[in-house]
C-alpha cells in the first residue's frame, strides 16, 4: 500500500468516527415527553371547558356527543376526533418553573388560562389541566395540573382547541327545505 492510500483510509475512518459520535451527542438531546391522558378514550363521558366566566360541556351518552348548553346545536365530529387526537395526546415536555407567582407569565393561573376537565364514569374527574398561551412561542403551549404548581411547555399548540364556545364544537341543525305548493 502506498502511503496516500493509508493516509486516505485513516481520513474515512476519522470521519466515519466522528459521524457516529456526532450522532450519539444528538440523540441525547431529545426531549421525550408524556401525553396528558394516558388512559382509554373509552372511558371519557364528560368534558368541561371553561375560560372566564364562559364554559362549554361536552356529554356523551353511548356513542353521541351532545353540548349540554346547546340543545339546538349538533356536534362537529371533526372537533371531538381533535380532542381525542390532539388535545388529550398533547406532550408535557420539559418543565418550565415550579413557582407559583410566574404563572400569569406563562397564563396558566386559575383566572387567566383555560381549563380542561375531562370525567369518567359515576363523575369521576380524570384530569384537570390549566393551559397558557403566552409569549412569542407560536409552536408550543404552558400547561398546569390545576392540583400542581410544576408549569410545562407542551409539544404541540393546541390552545385553539381548548375554546369554551358552543358554536366551536357545534353546529345548527341544517332546516328542513319547505316543500313548494303546488297550485
Amino acid at each position: 500500500m502506498t502511503d496516500s492510500l493509508k493516509y486516505s483510509i485513516g481520513a474515512l475512518a476519522l470521519l466515519i468516527g466522528l459521524f457516529l459520535y456526532n450522532q450519539s451527542v444528538q440523540k441525547s438531546h431529545s426531549i421525550s415527553g408524556e401525553s396528558i391522558f394516558t388512559g382509554n378514550n373509552e372511558d371519557v363521558f364528560r368534558v368541561v371547558i371553561s375560560e372566564f366566566d364562559k364554559s362549554v360541556e361536552l356529554v356523551r351518552a353511548d356513542s353521541t356527543w351532545t353540548i349540554s348548553q346547546a340543545d339546538t346545536l349538533l356536534i362537529k365530529e371533526n372537533q371531538i376526533k381533535n380532542l381525542f387526537d390532539r388535545l388529550l395526546a398533547v406532550e408535557q415536555e420539559m418543565l418550565i418553573t415550579s413557582k407559583e407567582e410566574k404563572w400569569e407569565k406563562f397564563g396558566v393561573d386559575d383566572s387567566l388560562g383555560r381549563h380542561l376537565q375531562v370525567y369518567g364514569e359515576s363523575d369521576r374527574e380524570l384530569l384537570h389541566y390549566v393551559f397558557g398561551n403566552s409569549g412569542q412561542d407560536y409552536q408550543h403551549n404552558y400547561i398546569r395540573e390545576s392540583k400542581s404548581s410544576d408549569v410545562y411547555r407542551t409539544n404541540d399548540n393546541v390552545y385553539f382547541l381548548v375554546n369554551s364556545n358552543a358554536t366551536y364544537w357545534g353546529k345548527e341543525s341544517p332546516k328542513p327545505e319547505q316543500e313548494e305548493k303546488e297550485i
